[in-house]
């Protein structure tokens, strides 16, 4: 086999015992693992983090690129021994958690902020427009009556999410209206660095008016680029006065607050912000500002997916990894993942739509495994999340399923979209994604291959190492269960997809994991350790 291995740019290959690597569909590589035949004194060139290359040696092409992050040794009869793990650059999509706002409605970011002038009175909360029973929670500001206030006597609440997660304001916008009208009551929003007043941006005011009105405010033209706080203010601008009556109120639909992103260069865009964000634009943001070991500039991303999210804020931190789960919870078609660096800038990227066209020829000759299992297989589901005013609320999908029908059977269950990247539209999109993704068995198994195959796509024979996960693979031999990629006349071909690469060296084969990843039982314990916990 004409592989080779380099630790820190060390070459390694006459030491190497056994060598193996892993590559998903999703991601990219994971892994690396080799065994040296060394003396356990020689550390020469095995640093922690040290970059490890497995290329094929006859044209120097990167196959699997990892870090060196794990070691261990060992002496017996036999010799001495490493036993050596790199992790894959799929790994450094998980690097770093921090909060992340890109599009909030959530009330739960608005908190009371301060009253000014007035004296007792005053208050600014979360709630239903005064009077309206069955209204959508938003924000009411209520002077009660027989408060006595002075010029400019105002009471404000604050949005500092966006401040908490390093990031800056592009939009504001809502809907408002007002217990009655009165050119002496003014309803502003203000625009500040670290919430500091002085020298903050003050969007024009809205004099109250029971026929109420919209705001919408962005960066650059309404306020300057940097503002990382928003308060909604209402403020007296008349001479001392004594309020009357109970409806001195004004009210606003939930905020929908944006912030800015950057674009895959690490470039603030200062744009285009319209109250929905597509996934591209997430992708790109990713890029420029969690992803540094990515070739940001050099990305692949693919605009093809126009899902309009309005909904998605991380206040209690996240990961690239996790949100980018959450992006392919809304666009299905897509998936992301790395490949090995061309360059210094890093390890390349790419999101980018699921290969649709049969990539590999194989057969049965090296053994493989086909279980077929209709655990998976629903035809409702429930999807929890939570509205602006952070009440859990649930939306029913369901979708025809021959299997399930034809023995009238019903299988359900739920999917959490927190208050992250909840809304009705979100929750609708998730749950439909997610039966369309369950409505057939799926036909799991593995194929070994312990030789070239054809690549149909270029014409040429391609070794075990050189696969690629997330292609598809046409298997002579077995009849696959009717889905997507396979008619419903037997021909005696299956079409699946390859989720996995298992890569072993010693016996030069490919363990391809097909149409689902069948995980063993430690890999799902680590999920279930890893797993989020829903806002």
């Amino acid at each position: 086999m004409p592989l080779t291995v380099t630790v820190g740019g060390v070459d390694i290959t006459r030491e190497i015992q056994s060598m193996s690597f892993r590559k998903e569909a999703i991601g990219g590589v994971r892994s690396i693992a080799f065994s040296l035949s060394r003396s356990l004194t020689d550390l020469n060139g095995l640093d922690p983090l040290a970059k490890v290359v497995v290329s094929d040696g006859r044209n120097a092409m990167p196959i699997a690129e990892g870090r060196f992050s794990d070691s261990g040794r060992s002496a017996d009869a036999s010799g001495q021994r490493w036993d050596c793990v790199a992790f894959g650059p799929a790994q450094h999509a998980s690097d770093i958690t921090t909060p992340l706002i890109y599009v909030d409605t959530s009330l739960e970011g608005w908190v009371f902020h301060v009253i000014e002038l007035s004296g007792a009175g005053a208050t600014f909360q979360a709630s239903a427009a005064p009077g309206v029973t069955a209204g959508l929670q938003g924000l009411v500001a209520a002077w009660e009556d027989g408060t006595l206030v002075a010029t400019n006597s105002a009471v404000s609440i604050r949005y500092s999410r966006i401040m908490d997660a390093g990031m800056k304001v592009a939009r504001l916008a809502y809907n408002w209206g007002a217990g009655v009208t009165a050119a002496g009551w003014v309803l502003e929003a203000i625009y500040s660095t670290d919430g500091n007043w002085a020298g903050s941006d003050v969007g024009t005011p809205d004099a109250f008016n029971v026929a109420g009105g919209t705001r919408a405010a962005v960066v650059v033209t309404n306020f300057a680029n940097g503002r990382n706080v928003a308060d909604i203010r209402t403020r007296w601008n008349a001479g001392a006065a004594t309020v009357t009556g109970s409806t001195t109120w004004v009210y606003t639909t939930p905020p929908q607050v944006e912030a800015l992103r950057l674009n895959k260069s690490g470039v603030e865009v200062t744009t285009g912000y319209a109250g929905f964000i597509y996934p591209h634009q997430i992708v790109e943001d990713l890029l420029g500002r969690l992803l540094p070991e990515f070739d940001g500039a050099g990305a692949t991303v693919n605009q093809g997916s126009t899902f309009p999210i309005t909904q998605m804020a991380y206040p209690d931190g996240v990961t690239a990894t996790q949100v980018l789960e959450d992006l392919m919870g809304f666009a299905p078609a897509y998936r992301w993942y790395t490949l090995p660096s061309a360059s210094d800038a890093g390890y390349r990227f790419a999101w980018e739509p699921w290969p649709a066209e049969v990539r590999y020829e194989a057969t049965l000759d090296d053994g493989g495994s086909f279980p077929l299992s209709t655990q998976n297989v629903y035809n409702e589901v429930i999807v929890l999340w939570r509205d602006e005013a952070g009440r859990t609320r649930t939306t029913e999908r369901t979708l025809a399923c021959a299997l399930l029908d034809k023995h009238s059977l019903i299988r359900k269950t739920m999917i959490n979209l927190g208050s992250e990247a909840g809304t009705l539209a979100q929750a609708q999109a998730a749950g439909d994604n997610f039966l369309a993704a369950h409505n057939v068995p799926q036909n799991s198994g593995t194929l070994s291959v312990a030789r070239p195959i054809r690549d149909v796509i270029t014409g040429a024979m391609v070794n075990p190492w050189e696969l690629e996960a997330g292609e598809l693979v046409r298997v002579q031999g077995i009849e696959a269960y009717p889905d997507a990629f396979n008619a419903s006349a037997n021909d005696g071909l299956g079409v699946f997809r390859i989720h996995a690469v298992d890569y072993n060296a010693e016996e030069n084969m490919a363990t391809l994991a097909l149409d689902s990843d069948p995980r063993e039982t430690e890999d799902k314990l680590v999920a279930l350790t890893n797993q989020r916990t829903r806002a």
